[in-house]
C-alpha cells in the first residue's frame, strides 16, 4: 500500500501509518422489489476531518461561499467597511471613525472660531472706545467786541473789551470812562490774554514778558500812520490782585500826556 503524504486542510502534517479513506463505491443501488415502499435517500456522511495536532476534532458547519467566491467563516465580520482591497493585508484595514470623535473635533473647531470672533470684537471695542474719548478740538474763542451800550460810561477794568476807547485813561485805576473812538480819547485796548483760574501766580517778570508778547499781536489799520507819538502799555495783575481772581494781561495803545486820539486804530 502506498503512503499518502497530502497534508490535511488545516495545514498539519499527516502522521505516517494513518489509514486512507477508501473511495466511495461505484456499485449501483439494488433494484427495488415490487410492492415495496421506496427507500428515502440517506444523507451522505460528512467527510472525515483530521484534528489539529494535540487537539480534539471540532465539528462545525462547512464555510459558505462569499460574493466573490471566498469562504465566509462563522463570527467573521461582513460588510463593505470590513472588506480589504486586493493585495491588502487585512490587519491594516481602517476602522470607521467613531461618531464621538467627529463631534469632539467639530466642537474644538467651533470653539477656536468663536474665540477668534470674540478677540476681534474686543479689539474693535477698544478702538472705538479710544476714538470716542479723544479730546475734541477746542475752537478758539472769538475776539471780544467793543462794549455795547450808551457812551460815555464808567466801566470796571474786568469788563474791558478789545477795541474799547477810554478818555483820561489811568492804567492803575480799577475803572475808566469808555467813550466813542471817533471822539477824543487817550487810550484804546488793543489785545488781552487771560490765565486759567487754577494757575499759580507766575511772577512779576513772567507777567511783564507776557504783556510784551500780547502787545506784539495787535493788528493796526492805516490810521496809525497819522500819529507819531503812540506807545504800547501792558497792564498785568499783582500778587494781591491775582489772589483776588485777576487773571488778565491787557495791552493798551496810548499817547503822550496832553495828546489825544480821534480814530479807531485797530484793523477790523
Amino acid at each position: 500500500m502506498s503512503q499518502d503524504n497530502t497534508p490535511p486542510r488545516d495545514g498539519s502534517s499527516r502522521e505516517p501509518g494513518e489509514e486512507q479513506v477508501p473511495p466511495a463505491s461505484n456499485v449501483p443501488p439494488e433494484p427495488q422489489q415490487p410492492n415495496q415502499p421506496p427507500v428515502p435517500p440517506q444523507p451522505l456522511s460528512p467527510p472525515h476531518s483530521f484534528p489539529p495536532p494535540g487537539g480534539n476534532p471540532q465539528q462545525g458547519p462547512p464555510p459558505q461561499q462569499g460574493a466573490f467566491g471566498q469562504p465566509v467563516y462563522p463570527n467573521q465580520p461582513s460588510g463593505p467597511a470590513q472588506q480589504a482591497y486586493a493585495g491588502q493585508d487585512p490587519a491594516y484595514q481602517q476602522e470607521p471613525e467613531h461618531p464621538d470623535a467627529v463631534k469632539r473635533q467639530r466642537l474644538v473647531i467651533g470653539g477656536i472660531v468663536l474665540g477668534v470672533l470674540v478677540l476681534i470684537g474686543v479689539v474693535i471695542w477698544v478702538l472705538l472706545s479710544l476714538l470716542g474719548t479723544r479730546p475734541e478740538a477746542v475752537a478758539p474763542s472769538p475776539t471780544p467786541t467793543a462794549t455795547l451800550g450808551p457812551l460815555p460810561r464808567d466801566t470796571d477794568s474786568r469788563d474791558f473789551q478789545v477795541g474799547d476807547c477810554f478818555a483820561e485813561f489811568d492804567p492803575n485805576a480799577t475803572k475808566a470812562k469808555a467813550v466813542a473812538c471817533d471822539t477824543e480819547h487817550s487810550a484804546q485796548l488793543g489785545a488781552i490774554h487771560t490765565y486759567a483760574q487754577d494757575d499759580s501766580f507766575p511772577g512779576t517778570n513772567a507777567l511783564r514778558d507776557k504783556g510784551r508778547e500780547v502787545c506784539k499781536s495787535i493788528k493796526f489799520n492805516d490810521a496809525v500812520d497819522n500819529y507819531t507819538n503812540l506807545l504800547q502799555q501792558n497792564v498785568y495783575p499783582s500778587q494781591s490782585s491775582w489772589d483776588r481772581g485777576d487773571r488778565r494781561v491787557d495791552c493798551f495803545i496810548v499817547v503822550n500826556t496832553g495828546s489825544t486820539l480821534k480814530e479807531d486804530l485797530l484793523r477790523k
